[in-house]
Formats: structure tokens, C-alpha cells, sequence
């Protein structure tokens, strides 16, 4: 009897485990479960500030876990029936290109939409960015104010004249106020006696004095800038005619 029951119980393990091992019984067992995934929610905030003013004021949206600035501001500007457009960059990715009309590059120069997140800005990209609760999300136009030009001054020229073009950002009326530029004529003998503001991306600068070798240095100051930040540095070289 004992060896009986000693057979009959190895059997029913063996059974068992050929159970567990068909198609039909494994699927019966690895069934998941359907239980419901909770997903956190939380408020954010977006804002967006074009090169002259507000677009769209600070506005409280929900977000949940995962979500990226890029998805909350294409919701966002979406629901609100503001246009934008997005391209893909084949390196970079996603990249905001416009809104409301104005393209990042529209001043000619390296002005352009950028963001911050409750103040400071990320280190990558709308996209790639994932909001955290409270999280206040700012899209504004930027400028980059460069300045060039395609006049040159020889030595020995009497009261030349630079004609400045920038790039980037405007000049405001008061580019005309020479105070408000850092010119550095170095060993040139000239002195910058007058600025004449053409259009808000051009600017004619009248030197005093018969130029002598050396370099020039011009930069607009904040102050001469729609853009509130000094431009980068121009530099003229004053050399011998060819």
C-alpha cells in the first residue's frame, strides 16, 4: 500500500509538470493580471513671449509623468489657436522654427526661440526635456546682435566713414547717441565724431582725422539695442591700399 502511494504521487507530480509546460496551460498561468497602471498628474505652467511682446501669458496646464515641453507646448498652443511650426533637424531633432508668425533667423542673424524652466535654461532641448511638478516653462524670441560691414578705411583716408549693418537684433533711436557705443580707434589717429542711424539694421559712423595703421573696434552698447545686450565686437583693420 505504502509503495502504492509512493508511485501514485510521483505520477501526479509528473503530470503537473506536463500540464505547465503545454501552450495552453502556460498561457493560462503567465496570464497578466489586468491591473490599472496609475499615472501621476501635476500642474505646470507655459508662457510665450514673441520679439515685442506676450503671445501667450502664463497659463496652468496638467502634465503627467513623461510628458516633455515640447508636448506641452504644442497642446498648449494648440488649444489656444496659436500657429508654430516644428522641423526636424536630421542631427539635432526637434526644433522650433516659428510662432505666430515669426521664424527664428528673421533679423537675419542667430536671433531665434529659445526656453527656460523656472528661470534657467536646459541643457537639451524641448523634446528631450521631461516636466516635474510646478515646473514653469518660458518660450521667448532671443536676439544675438552681430554687427558687420563692407566698408574699409586706408591709411592715410581724411574723415572716413564705417557703415555698420547688424544682424540679429534692431537698432532703437537711440543708436544715434554716440555715447551709447564702445569705439576704440587704438593707434589710428581717428576719432568717432557722429553716428547716423540709416534703418534699425544700419548705422553710419563719421570719423575725425587722417587714419594711420592700426585697428578700430566698435560695439554697440545694450542701450543702442532693441534687444537690451551689447553686440559682439566689430573690428576694422587700417591698412595701406592696395
Amino acid at each position: 500500500m505504502a509503495t502504492f502511494k509512493k508511485w501514485w504521487h510521483v505520477a501526479f507530480a509528473f503530470l503537473l509538470v506536463v500540464s505547465l509546460l503545454s501552450p495552453t496551460a502556460s498561457a493560462t498561468v503567465l496570464q497578466p493580471t489586468n491591473q490599472k497602471v496609475q499615472t501621476a498628474t501635476f500642474d505646470v505652467q507655459l508662457s510665450v513671449d514673441g520679439l515685442y511682446g506676450s503671445i501667450l501669458p502664463a497659463t496652468t496646464e496638467i502634465a503627467s509623468t513623461g510628458t516633455t515641453a515640447l508636448s506641452l507646448m504644442e497642446n498648449t498652443l494648440t488649444a489656444n489657436g496659436i500657429p508654430y511650426i516644428v522641423t526636424i533637424h536630421p542631427i539635432y531633432g526637434p526644433y522650433l522654427e516659428s510662432v505666430d508668425g515669426r521664424a527664428s533667423g528673421s533679423l537675419n542673424g542667430w536671433d531665434g526661440w529659445v526656453y527656460t524652466v523656472n528661470g534657467i535654461s536646459p541643457t537639451v532641448g524641448l523634446d528631450a526635456y521631461k516636466l516635474e511638478p510646478d515646473d514653469k516653462v518660458h518660450i521667448y524670441y532671443t536676439t544675438w546682435a552681430k554687427l558687420g560691414t563692407a566698408s574699409t578705411v586706408d591709411v592715410g583716408e581724411i574723415n572716413p566713414k564705417v557703415t555698420v549693418d547688424l544682424t540679429g537684433d534692431l537698432f532703437l533711436t537711440n543708436a544715434s547717441n554716440i555715447a551709447n557705443w564702445t569705439i576704440n580707434t587704438g593707434t589710428t589717429a581717428l576719432t568717432a565724431q557722429s553716428i547716423t542711424v540709416n534703418t534699425d539694421q544700419q548705422a553710419v559712423i563719421t570719423f575725425s582725422g587722417q587714419a594711420e595703421e592700426g585697428n578700430i573696434s566698435i560695439t554697440a552698447s545694450a542701450n543702442a539695442l532693441f534687444g537690451d545686450s551689447a553686440s559682439e565686437p566689430l573690428t576694422i583693420d587700417v591698412a595701406p591700399s592696395n
